[in-house]
């Protein structure tokens, strides 16, 4: 096993107990629902805890990125101990949270000359980047040195992608995230938007009334993206994330493996606080990520 240690930002949803097992170090973001108070997201708020206050008692939440000293922090114990680092955050076009973890390799990589600090702008977030991170782990575990692993990163965001559908536009739209969406106006807090985040950023993928027609749509846009390509989907891990409808996830599955190779499957995921903040309740999709078998 290669000598570095992987660090993420609390944005790829990854389980505690599955960053215990594969020796992931996660750097939460902060939550808010008065603007004064912020907890660690899992940490110090739970998931069944943020989803109350959002759907129960319908309050609008604040995230607030991994500050330059928590990146210090978490980054500092690993360097001391001679390792390495290979840290992933959400993409910048949602977050500075790379922005911090770049400034924290700056000022530590003054003192700890001999250490290699990579940090990846994943261009991506939730389940795209947590299959990235799994992907980084595969080839630690494999013995693939850290310099290798960034580079393969680094072409392997070009081609993730995250097919999403939201239960509303209303909380991309207050905070701020709605960018290009703008543009369906008219009934658009009314419909159920299907987006895709892919080279960074948020485009529409199309629109539907129903979320059933919607979970069918997200099949076809997906299946449409490999014919479109000329990709293979076996070459590729997938997940299913959710906020708060389960329920939804054999179903979607069930459609998905009809048109892609279900092996490729991890386990689904729930999306946590940081995301959901902006997408809001009902918000459902799929993930996938290249092996990096392909890029070796």
């Amino acid at each position: 096993m290669s000598n570095f240690q992987i660090f993420t930002d609390g944005s790829a949803d990854i389980p505690l107990n599955i960053a215990d097992e594969k020796q992931i170090s996660i750097i939460p973001f902060y939550i808010s629902f008065d603007s004064e108070h912020y907890y660690k997201e899992l940490f110090e708020m739970s998931r069944e805890e943020f989803f109350d206050k959002l759907i129960n008692k319908k309050l609008f939440p604040k995230t607030s990125l991994p500050s330059v000293q928590d990146y210090i922090d978490s980054f500092t114990p690993a360097l001391e101990k001679e390792n390495d680092i290979v840290c992933f955050t959400i993409t910048d076009t949602l977050s500075g949270s790379y922005h911090s973890a770049l400034t924290a390799k700056e000022i530590l990589s003054e003192k700890f000359t001999e250490r290699e600090i990579y940090i990846i702008n994943s261009w991506a977030a939730t389940g795209a980047t947590q299959l990235m991170v799994y992907e980084a782990c595969r080839m630690r575990d494999n013995g693939l040195n850290p310099k290798t692993v960034f580079e393969i990163c680094e072409k392997m965001k070009k081609e993730l992608r995250i097919m999403f559908m939201v239960g509303a536009l209303t909380h991309l739209e207050k905070g701020g995230r709605i960018g290009k969406l703008v543009s369906l106006s008219g009934g658009i807090l009314k419909i159920k938007p299907l987006i895709e985040l892919k080279n960074s950023e948020i485009n529409v993928a199309g629109v539907v009334r129903s979320r059933k027609n919607g979970l069918k749509k997200l099949v076809e846009i997906t299946k449409e993206h490999f014919i479109k390509n000329n990709e293979n989907p076996k070459n590729y891990v997938f997940t299913i994330g959710t906020t708060n409808t389960p329920e939804e996830v054999p179903v979607f599955f069930d459609e998905l493996k009809k048109e892609l190779p279900a092996e490729n499957f991890i386990s689904p995921f729930y999306i946590g606080a940081t995301i959901a903040s902006h997408t809001g309740p009902d918000t459902v999709g799929v993930c996938f990520v290249k092996k990096y078998e392909c890029y070796v």
